[in-house]
């Protein structure tokens, strides 16, 4: 009887995988489900984390840096003078005045878009006033340290902002004629000098109380040109200047302007003197 149970167990042991393999399938496919299932859960948190930070990273982001759309922008035209002034009006005002004269021009969309007359308008942090069309400020400059470069900002009433700086290539300076009493039967020498970059300039004069104009040369390449006595009046107040015959351009790039904006510099130089 004992050795037929042992003989009954022996054979349930082999017989093991017969009897039992329903029972292991389902046990092997339940161990994969089990994994497939805790791999999906594992990518769904994954995919989850992902998607919150790149949530929290665009809900950071300021609202300035949306690029804006081209009726949002802004046209922008900025002309510079860096005037150097030996006298103004006479030989004896305002001698060895140095200035920035800054005017800017301010559309909405287009070049010929209406223009914008409550914007806040700065060069180098100097508040510019609305003029007609135009904002404008003459901004005093040390004779001993020119400035070489200039800081535009603009910010209108709706929030936008245009920011930019940008080089003043050079100074043109009259040397001669100085502001003084000088005699009418001499030729008069006129010359200038450059601070930098040389360039061809015009150069004239006139009688200050006639409106008359006496002297006029374009386009000359060498740094000095004589006025003939024969054309100086006697007892007058006469004015000369020199202008660069080219001027220099920049166009204004980023996201607030509008193709076409752009900064003018064009250096100048005057005096006043008056003929015995």
């Amino acid at each position: 009887m004992n050795q037929q149970i042992v003989n009954n167990r022996e054979n349930i042991l082999e017989n093991s995988d017969v009897l039992f393999g329903h029972e292991k399938l389902l046990h092997y496919n339940w161990a994969l489900s089990k994994e497939n299932m805790m791999n999906r859960r594992n990518i769904l948190a994954f995919l989850g984390i992902f998607l919150i930070i790149s949530v929290c990273l665009q809900a950071q982001e300021p609202e300035n840096q949306e690029e804006l759309t081209e009726t949002d922008k802004l046209f922008v035209r900025a002309t510079i003078y860096p005037t150097a002034n030996l006298s103004r009006y006479d030989y004896n005002n305002d001698v060895d005045l140095y200035e920035i004269r800054a005017y800017v021009e301010l559309r909405d969309k287009t070049p010929i878009g209406d223009l914008l007359d409550n914007a806040h308008v700065f060069v180098n942090s100097q508040l510019l006033d609305f003029k007609i069309d135009h904002y404008e400020k003459r901004i005093k400059i040390a004779k001993e340290s020119l400035i070489e470069e200039l800081d535009l900002r603009i910010e209108t009433q709706d929030g936008r902002i245009v920011k930019n700086t940008f080089l003043i290539p050079t100074w043109l300076i009259l040397l001669n004629p100085r502001p003084e009493i000088i005699q009418a039967s001499k030729d008069l020498v006129i010359n200038w000098k450059y601070t930098r970059f040389e360039a061809p300039v015009d150069v004239f004069a006139y009688n200050f109380k006639t409106g008359e104009m006496i002297f006029e040369k374009t386009n000359l390449y060498n740094n000095e040109v004589l006025l003939p006595a024969s054309k100086l009046p006697e007892s007058t107040i006469v004015r000369v200047w020199v202008m660069q015959s080219w001027l220099y351009k920049r166009y204004l790039r980023g996201p607030s302007v509008v193709p076409g904006s752009e900064v003018v510099v064009i250096p100048w130089s005057q005096v006043f003197f008056r003929t015995e």
